[in-house]
């Protein structure tokens, strides 16, 4: 499962994908960076850099991949070069270099050393599912899902979507769950909870691989610490943390799961990767039900 965080964004309207939504991917295709560029980003062949196809549909569900290219420039390099510089001209001229200065220096070598930089290369995952009108995107930071959004917005005019949030705050519903020791049906505690005091200079409790029923973690509770991360385990198939924007952070298929699915024997790349889509869409899909019947349930 390469799906490793979960970031669940809802159609505000009834949303129909168009019939030339191949072409208008295509139109926003990745490039490679030019010499003056410091970063691109575009769709990418989720079957890899030897094939055209730029989805793939299983089940309603369109999976979608984008490249980013970015230019590597070590700040500690720009800041050496920009001291030499400044350096140079303080002792040519006999006079300071202003703040104003510094940054057209430091823009002017941006510009020179941009040709000779490395360039780093990242994939962003992320797949449209019709039924349950939902985007679901696999970035652990927000702006990153973000810029994956932005893309899919532009390659199709608009894009009507809104971050899926529970309608009581996140962090009361957990941390009523680990209080009373009763989690909602399909759920059960993970190993792992962070726990935070409302107030700005309040404590912070991070468990790691522990028992979070213990009386310890229940008395910081009781003194007033809410849950802001919680480990759940989902139908004994997939491990992961719930955050309070309703993220859910290293995802992990469990052993159980893995074990039930049946082992293709010398897979295509294309067998692989619709097998592997067929298992995430499907487990992903029912988790996110089930997710939110718990909050919903709980707000009742």
């Amino acid at each position: 499962m390469w799906f490793r965080n979960l970031r669940f964004y809802r159609f505000s309207d009834e949303f129909a994908l168009p019939d030339d939504f191949e072409n208008k991917l295509g139109e926003h295709l990745f490039r490679p960076c030019g010499r003056q560029e410091q970063s691109t980003f575009g769709w990418f062949s989720p079957f890899g850099a030897d094939h055209e196809t730029l989805t793939h549909v299983l089940n309603d569900c369109h999976l979608l991949c984008a490249r980013r290219e970015e230019k590597v420039l070590p700040a500690a390099v720009i800041n050496a070069e920009l001291e030499e510089k400044v350096r140079q001209i303080q002792e040519a001229e006999g006079r300071p270099v202003n703040r104003k200065e510094k940054q057209n220096l430091k823009e002017d070598l941006i510009h020179q050393l941009l040709p000779q930089a490395f360039s780093r290369y990242r994939l962003s995952w992320g797949y449209i599912d019709l039924k349950r009108q939902l985007v679901i995107i696999n970035e652990s930071a927000a702006n990153k899902a973000e810029d994956f959004l932005g893309l899919l917005r532009s390659t199709l005019g608009s894009l009507p979507v809104q971050p899926v949030s529970p309608a009581e705050a996140a962090e009361l519903t957990m941390t009523d769950w680990l209080k009373r020791n009763d989690l909602p049906a399909a759920f059960d505690f993970g190993d792992e909870a962070e726990l935070r005091s409302p107030q700005q200079d309040g404590g912070i409790l991070r468990c790691k691989n522990e028992d979070l029923t213990r009386d310890d973690i229940q008395a910081h509770i009781e003194a007033g610490k809410q849950v802001t991360r919680l480990g759940l385990v989902w139908q004994e198939n997939i491990e992961f943390i719930l955050e309070t924007d309703f993220a859910l952070k290293r995802v992990k298929a469990t052993d159980i799961l893995m074990d039930a699915q049946d082992d293709l024997v010398d897979p295509s790349p294309e067998e692989k990767l619709d097998a592997d889509f067929m298992l995430v869409s499907a487990q992903i899909g029912e988790l996110y039900d089930d997710l939110v019947r718990a909050f919903t349930s709980d707000a009742n």
